[in-house]
């Protein structure tokens, strides 16, 4: 039997060399000698070296000059002011200052209130904070201070680590050492929650600090659009949803853990019955007021305007007035702010306990996303240097700490009004930084009287456009589908469980995503489009050469691609495995190779007989780890070993770089590494080679 095969494989291999003879394609053709990698790497004088400790220290020389420039480049203040143009530029950022002043206040209430503790603290956040990043920050339409998202994860730290006191609870809490929870008195409630705020905020400040002097703003680009797009998103519904019992004045009890979104609207349908009228007629007054200045006058007379109404200011000072002579609060009893201390606060050393360090890892990385996001979309003329905005955001928040600040962020609305006011350097926040100081120490015990309904509708309305963004699902669905597939896992995860779980579950999901997409890289064989030098996918419109089969994979080659990318290979050429198996079993495999496209199984069967090269073109091959090397390693010894030759082509400088300080380049040989497939081609074709 063994004769009989030996005979038939002879006679086939004689009518694939006269098939080739009659059927071969023009052989490839070059206007210069081919060449292997070594020899263009000694014509070019190329290394592949990887990046050594000595030459990152040489990189930072300890000179005075080197040290003075580090020391200067941390403070961007010192440029801006050698260059401002005063003539030019003082103006705008004066306007668009004290513009942004005028949402400073009113969101820097509302924000401190979301945040679970009180309207000061939040205007403490819209003051230190908005000083340090003049002095620290680069992006003159940044505007650091108070922000939805952050306020309602302080609220969800602080809330989880400082007890109620029996006066609100009901009952009398026991303190349990052994966890960070603290049992305060109803008059020490509020401060005991702004410490450890501040706490929080001191933590976000030197996570940010460390990554900014450590030069590691690059890690912004592993968090995706649809993700941040999902997570502020899931976001907003957790502020509406927080917001909405002050709105309509129903009381309901604290609520935390797995599930709180939807138990809180059982709580809220529960009181339903209990609602405070004059609470409703106010939310929808303001509802009304709010969507027919911004969304209609500010939108179809924005040209006009030389800036926007300032309307939530307006709002603020009307409340208030007409809530002071109204009697508000005594005649149909609508909550109101109550009395806000006049002063600053004075320096004191933040509250530290380690159960809160996880919350604010979460804190200072979403901080860091949402800032960095917003800067880059406004920043469309200049580059943002993302090492020093780091620099900037912990400074922001490490210095806020000391004076009872929460953690500070950017905020899309202030944001967005200083692009559009065409702001030209961070002065701007001199001015927004002295309204707020002026209402802190004079104006600000003027405000007690102020509803917190309208509070609590300015917040749900500064966010409503995040609501916007699910008109992204059709095209996400349409463009990529695991896109789509992160943005509805996590919006889920933050609604039914928790908004923390968001951020875990969404990050978490994108990267499982990443690697799977790379182990589902396309595979395929490649061949010579008629009448040009290109080499494609194999199609009725390639020709390919009977002893060469070139094979592409379209990922990189580590662990999780190097089995498929085995499999695959063999699939596709010839399986040498089969060599060492009985030969009748080497038969039953050859038949039944599946036939390509306009190609009997005959045709198919000669060519793998004749297989003498299998070319590999690594252009995808960006990064390959110790299994990666092993796989093909095992792949070029397997060929070698029943006569066919592997030679590799388009070689990546890393691919290149290991191979040269590993055994690989030894195994595969110099002679059989190419910078083209055209110049292996060429070789190949050679009866010489």
């Amino acid at each position: 039997m063994s004769k009989n095969l030996s005979q038939e494989n002879s006679g086939l291999d004689r009518n694939c060399r006269i098939q080739r003879r009659d059927d071969a394609t023009e052989n490839a053709s070059l206007l210069r000698h081919p060449k292997t990698q070594n020899s263009l790497d000694n014509l070019t004088e190329k290394e592949y070296e990887d990046v050594k400790c000595g030459d990152i220290c040489a990189d930072f020389q300890c000179t005075r000059t080197a040290l003075l420039s580090y020391f200067l480049s941390l403070f961007p203040i010192v440029r801006t002011l050698r260059h401002y143009d005063v003539k030019n530029d003082l103006l705008k950022d004066a306007i668009s200052g004290l513009s942004t002043a005028c949402l400073h206040f009113p969101q820097g209430m509302a924000f401190g209130i979301l945040s679970s503790l009180a309207p000061k603290y939040g205007l403490f956040t819209s003051f230190y904070p908005v000083v340090l990043y003049v002095i620290f920050g680069t992006c003159p339409f940044v505007s650091i201070g108070t922000n939805a998202v952050i306020a309602l994860f302080t609220a969800n730290l602080v809330e989880s680590h400082v007890t109620m006191p029996p006066s609100h609870t009901g009952g009398t809490n026991s303190t349990n050492d052994s966890m960070t929870f603290v049992q305060v008195n109803d008059v020490d409630f509020v401060e005991a929650k702004a410490a450890l705020a501040a706490g929080s905020s001191f933590i976000v400040g030197v996570l940010l600090l460390v990554l900014g002097l450590l030069r590691l703003g690059f890690i912004s680009s592993y968090m995706s659009t649809p993700f941040v797009s999902s997570f502020t998103t899931t976001a907003a519904i957790h502020i509406i949803t927080s917001q909405i019992p002050k709105a309509i004045g129903v009381h309901i009890p604290l609520i935390s853990g797995p599930g709180k979104l939807v138990i809180t609207y059982i709580e809220i349908f529960k009181n339903i019955t209990t609602v405070n009228v004059g609470s409703v007629v106010t939310s929808i007054i303001c509802i009304i007021v709010l969507i027919f200045v911004k969304d209609f006058i500010n939108e179809k007379f924005k040209s006009k305007l030389y800036m926007p109404i300032p309307i939530e200011l307006i709002l603020v000072i009307c409340g208030t007035v007409v809530s002071y002579f109204g009697q508000f609060n005594p005649t149909f009893d609508i909550p109101v702010v109550g009395s806000i201390e006049a002063g600053l606060s004075p320096p004191s050393l933040p509250r530290l306990k380690p159960g809160i360090i996880g919350d604010s890892v979460v804190i200072a990385i979403i901080v860091f996303v949402l800032t960095i996001s917003m800067a880059k979309v406004c920043e469309t003329k200049n580059t943002i240097n993302t090492n020093q905005e780091l620099v900037a955001y912990g400074m922001t928040n490490l210095g806020g700490s000391f004076f009872r600040c929460f953690p500070s962020c950017v905020a899309p609305p202030r944001t967005i009004l200083l692009k559009t006011m065409e702001a030209k350097s961070t002065l701007n926040g001199i001015f927004s930084a002295v309204i707020i100081l002026l209402i802190l120490l004079f104006l600000g015990e003027y405000f007690q009287y102020l509803p917190l309904p309208i509070l609590s509708i300015m917040i749900i309305m500064a966010i409503k456009n995040l609501l916007l963004q699910f008109r992204q699902l059709p095209r996400l669905w349409k463009l990529n589908k695991y896109d789509f597939t992160v943005w509805i896992a996590t919006l889920l995860s933050g609604v039914f469980i928790d908004f923390p779980y968001a951020l875990y579950c969404g990050v978490g999901l994108s990267i499982f995503l990443v690697v799977y997409q790379s182990q589902r890289g396309k595979f395929g064989l490649l061949g010579k489009l008629k009448n040009e030098d290109l080499y494609v996918e194999e199609s009725q419109q390639t020709t390919s050469y009977p002893n060469v089969k070139i094979f592409k994979m379209e990922s990189s080659l580590y662990f999780a691609t190097a089995e498929s990318f085995r499999e695959n290979l063999y699939r596709l050429t010839w399986d040498p495995r089969g060599m060492g198996k009985d030969p009748e079993e080497v038969t039953v495999t050859v038949n039944k190779a599946p036939a390509r496209d306009g190609q009997q199984t005959g045709d198919l069967e000669c060519e793998r007989m004749e297989t003498k090269y299998v070319i590999i073109d690594c252009s995808s091959f960006n990064y390959m780890d110790l299994t990666g090397m092993s796989a093909l390693s095992a792949v070029v010894k397997e060929y070698r070993l029943i006569g066919i030759e592997v030679l590799l082509v388009r070689c990546t400088n890393s691919l290149l770089a290991l191979m040269k300080r590993s055994e690989l380049l030894e195994t595969v040989g110099k002679e059989h590494v190419f910078p083209d497939i055209v110049d292996a081609i060429t070789v190949t074709a050679s009866d010489n080679y």
